[in-house]
């Protein structure tokens, strides 16, 4: 027998080899002695079970190492932190109300859906840059805007008949609605802009390009105050001919269609809805990309103001924020959530620090640890504002995983000692 000795804290592990069992097959015998060198336990494994309780063996060992260096070292930090009081109770407090500060006035949402959801080398972002710079976006703003590579900045209509009514007969309405959203102006630092100033131009005309729903509809304005009908403005179906000869596909701007059956010409007779986009340049400065941005925030009000004044169409609009805006509101939305849990995460620190014996029962020590954590919440908090960082609702959930993870640490070293 060649017994293989590793000395433990607590306890001799004799890990015997090339011993024959009383069952005839070679094993091994794994004996843990005590420190009084009692017997304490005895068991026969086998080849496989000896190398897995050996790697028991280490990882227990390595633990205690662990243990004993981490016990160590916060010795001497509570030792060195209870010899410098004054130091840690003022140094600490003022730098949390510096960076509470800075948190309050250098506060920036994260407005870029694109940082939240993709990382910065995605290739998707790379492969979209090169087709931009080989095929530029405002040269397709008249066709479909599901091919273009992004759309941009853009304020979008939908413009609904009501009682299921024909919007090919609304035209009027349609037009006064677009005309109020071209009329629409912006100010910023004492200058009114409007849709013209920045919307993106034709290369024909470098005039503001606008969907070709637009001329049909005029031109079935024209029909009725000429006292016809919509229907002698000839319209096809996805794709259509305008009256300068060109043929321009409507299929995304014209919705609810109905044909008329075992026609060849495929005149539309019926559509309930009519889809109109306005893009906006975004390839100027920050300053131009800062009043795009005000003028979506315009156009939203105004379309919230006409859908509730108008009596015979439903209005609805889609802006390039809109999703951002959405995302963002459940930050809003989880604020009383937060509320419930931060009470929650007291009360469980404070029962769980509590005992029978009032000597040994420390509840404002559970409640101190849970200021703790909040008090390093804000200081990051203000130092990542500092480093130009950007708040998303995703962070909320940041400072629960913190008091969760002190929770379960504590638990840990509480076991150990």
């Amino acid at each position: 027998m060649d017994p293989t000795i590793l000395y433990s804290d607590q306890y001799l592990t004799v890990f015997c080899k090339s011993l024959q069992c009383f069952t005839g097959v070679h094993s091994s015998i794994l004996i843990r002695i005590d420190s009084a060198g009692a017997t304490c336990h005895m068991c026969f494994i086998g080849r496989t079970g000896a190398s897995s309780a050996a790697s028991w063996i280490w990882r227990r060992m390595l633990r205690q190492v662990i243990h004993r260096g981490l016990k160590s070292s916060f010795y001497w930090l509570g030792l060195f932190v209870s010899r410098h009081p004054v130091f840690f109770l003022t140094v600490p407090a003022v730098l949390t109300i510096i960076f509470g500060f800075t948190v309050l006035s250098r506060f920036k949402p994260e407005t870029d859906l694109e940082i939240l959801v993709a990382p910065t080398h995605s290739l998707a972002k790379i492969e979209r840059s090169l087709a931009n710079s080989l095929f530029p976006v405002d040269q397709s703003k008249h066709k479909l805007y599901s091919d273009l590579h992004t759309p941009g900045r853009y304020g979008r209509l939908i413009l609904l008949a009501r009682s299921g009514g024909n919007i090919l007969e609304l035209a009027e309405q349609v037009l006064q609605v677009h005309k109020k959203v071209l009329d629409m102006r912006v100010n910023y630092k004492g200058f009114n802009y409007t849709f013209a100033h920045l919307c993106v131009l034709s290369h024909r005309d470098r005039r503001c390009l606008l969907d070709d729903i637009i001329t049909i509809f005029e031109d079935i304005r024209l029909a009725v105050l000429s006292n016809s009908t919509f229907s002698k403005v000839p319209v096809s179906y996805p794709n259509t001919t305008l009256k300068d000869g060109r043929v321009s596909f409507i299929g995304h701007q014209l919705g609810g269609v109905a044909l008329p059956v075992n026609s060849r010409d495929q005149q539309v007779k019926f559509a309930r809805a009519i889809q109109i986009t306005y893009y906006l340049r975004n390839l100027g400065p920050v300053v131009q990309d800062i009043i795009s941005e005000k003028w979506e925030s315009e156009f939203c009000k105004l379309v919230h103001q006409l859908a509730t004044d108008s009596q015979e169409l439903h209005i609805l609009s889609l802006t390039s924020f809109s999703l951002w805006r959405d995302f963002h509101k459940t930050g809003v939305l989880a604020k009383s959530e937060v509320l419930v849990s931060l009470v929650l995460v007291l009360l469980a620190a404070t029962i769980s620090s509590s005992m029978r014996d009032c000597l040994r029962g420390k509840p404002f020590l559970g409640l101190l640890g849970v200021l703790t954590i909040c008090i390093a919440n804000v200081t990051a908090a203000g130092i990542f504002f500092i480093s130009d960082g950007k708040f998303n609702s995703t962070l909320l959930g940041i400072p629960f995983f913190a008091m969760g993870k002190c929770g379960f640490v504590h638990g840990d070293c509480g076991d150990c000692m």
